[in-house]
């Protein structure tokens, strides 16, 4: 026992001596100067990059209304230099801001207005002078969505994507809904300078409340692809299997659309995983226009899984080129446990009654690699609501619910281009807040040559773990905390280290807004109170 203890008391010397000096052997970081705000006000987004520095929307919340938007601009230090609020119509007339994306050296941005009176919404854009920040006047109304007969909440919605290359946009209408009606939405793609291509309204042979649509993209050609989840009959989704039910099938299925401007009928690509239950999906379209179809499956329940899936279909003869179903194995599910922990849901499995498998991971990103293959990205979260009834002395009793927002571990799936999974790793992450939203959870990913770089902030204990043992959650309201940085290589091995000190940076990084911008720098954003920072990170090549 006293072995043990002096062991953790040198761990703990050790970590404090490295957190008195530390200096990243991977990335070089220059931080720009502290900026003293409103503990209201927050960064929305970093819209835009280019050779002055910098363009991030700020929000500032209010008791009533609206949150106040502002556009600001940081030059290559990192200063602030201009900062100003949108104007995004009258009092009478507003408009709410959709999005901002940045184009051919143009700031885009697009705002929606819906007029309760002639029962329409409509979808705007205008161009930002890059030096003033502000509107160009050039306000030009590109979609519209037709709300007649429906209350004002359901008038429909506006979302966009982007192409790999950057060269088509696709604007897709989400449209009101209606009871027992088909579902309907409809499609605009744009060139890079907003020039309509094509356009289509879709009625699908679904009926509106069993169709869910699940991820959408568009590819440098110009065509449009969709993934949905229809369901059998049933409005509400069977989400597990029931205790003396050993062998079920999902109550739905997943099927990718496909739209394009020379053919009036749409494609369907039917996925199946025999009588697993899909429980995470996306897509996304290489260069050769092969649709790349991947994510989860589980045996139990639309939240678990069991293993992932990798799906190619040639995009011009819609053969499948490549699938591929593999489990994860029980190494691998157990990795990142107590000794306690891992020794239970081992003699669960050796039992075989009910599978063992991880649960509650959300699919974030497919990168395509260079030689066909593909790595899928994803994170545990969940949030968990506790709600207690207290009596005082007097019998009068007080409800309180607290909301619990768990991020943990992130698990990485790298796929060849045989569709062969050849190896998974999970990065050890413990993040449980109450009550934020996990505000300065979850984690920021940058792509430098063939490695991956996470970011995010972590318990200092934490910094020596080896995947055996506990995993102490990170604390915000501690300085000693960190900002770790996990550099993972092709070969699927990791190296942990410390970026910076929370008390050395005196603000809180929000990985959730930081965001890659050339090939080997990232831009961080922290804050604490009213003080604000940004970070630029360099990567070693």
């Amino acid at each position: 026992m006293k072995k043990i203890t002096l062991f953790f008391a040198v761990c703990i010397l050790c970590t404090t001596s490295i957190l008195s000096q530390i200096k990243s052997d991977k990335a070089d970081i220059e931080w720009g100067p502290e900026q003293k705000e409103s503990k209201k006000s927050t960064m929305g987004d970093l819209i835009a990059h280019d050779a002055s520095g910098i363009y991030v929307t700020k929000y500032k919340s209010k008791l009533v209304g609206w949150p106040i938007i502002s556009l600001e601009h940081f030059d290559k230090s990192l200063n602030k230099t201009k900062s100003v609020i949108l104007k995004l119509g009258s009092k009478r007339d507003k408009r709410k801001l959709e999005h901002i994306i940045h184009l051919n050296n143009k700031i885009y941005l697009f705002s929606s207005y819906a007029d309760n009176e002639a029962k329409k919404n409509y979808l705007y854009v205008e161009t930002i002078n890059k030096k003033s920040l502000l509107s160009n006047n050039d306000l030009n109304k590109i979609s519209e969505i037709n709300f007649y007969g429906k209350k004002r909440w359901n008038n429909g919605g506006f979302n966009y994507e982007i192409s790999r290359d950057s060269a088509k946009i696709l604007i897709y209408n989400s449209l009101p809904y209606e009871k027992n009606e088909n579902a309907k939405f409809s499609l605009l793609v744009l060139d890079n300078n907003l020039k309509e291509i094509w356009k289509k309204d879709i009625t699908l042979p679904y009926a509106d409340n069993l169709f869910k649509l699940e991820d959408y993209k568009v590819s440098n050609k110009g065509n449009v692809y969709l993934i949905g989840k229809i369901y059998d009959g049933k409005k509400i989704e069977k989400k597990k299997r029931t205790k003396n039910e050993p062998i079920s099938k999902p109550n739905y299925k997943y099927k990718i659309l496909s739209y394009n401007n020379k053919e009036s009928r749409n494609k369907e690509y039917l996925i199946e995983v025999e009588d697993f239950f899909i429980s995470q999906m996306k897509i996304a379209i290489d260069e050769n226009e092969n649709i790349i179809c991947a994510g989860f499956y589980s045996e139990l329940s639309s939240h678990g899984i069991k293993g992932s899936y990798f799906l190619k279909i040639d995009g011009n003869t819609q053969k499948i080129i490549t699938k591929n179903f593999k489990d994860f194995g029980i190494d691998f599910i157990t990795q990142n446990m107590t000794i306690r922990q891992e020794k239970k849901v081992k003699k669960k499995a050796a039992k075989k009654k009910k599978p063992v498998e991880l649960y509650e991971y959300d699919l974030d990103n497919i990168i395509l690699k260079d030689d066909g293959g593909a790595i899928l990205i994803g994170e545990q979260f969940f949030i968990r609501v506790v709600t207690r009834t207290t009596t005082d002395a007097n019998g009068n009793t007080s409800t309180t619910t607290t909301y619990y927002y768990y991020y943990n571990d992130i698990i990485v799936i790298n796929i060849s281009a045989k569709g062969e999974i050849e190896w998974t790793e999970k990065i050890p992450k413990r993040q449980v807040t109450t009550n934020d939203g996990g505000f300065y959870s979850s984690y920021a990913l940058s792509e430098v040559g063939d490695n991956l770089y996470f970011v995010f902030n972590d318990n200092p204990k934490n910094l020596f773990y080896k995947g055996v043992g506990k995993l102490y959650n990170f604390n915000k309201g501690k300085k000693e905390s960190l900002v770790v940085l996990v550099e993972l290589n092709m070969k699927g091995e990791q190296t942990r280290e410390a970026l910076f000190s929370m008390k050395d940076a005196e603000v809180i990084i929000r990985p959730k807004v930081c965001e890659q911008i050339s090939d080997t720098q990232m831009i961080l954003f922290g804050q604490k109170k009213k003080t604000q920072r940004f970070a630029k990170v360099t990567f070693e090549q």
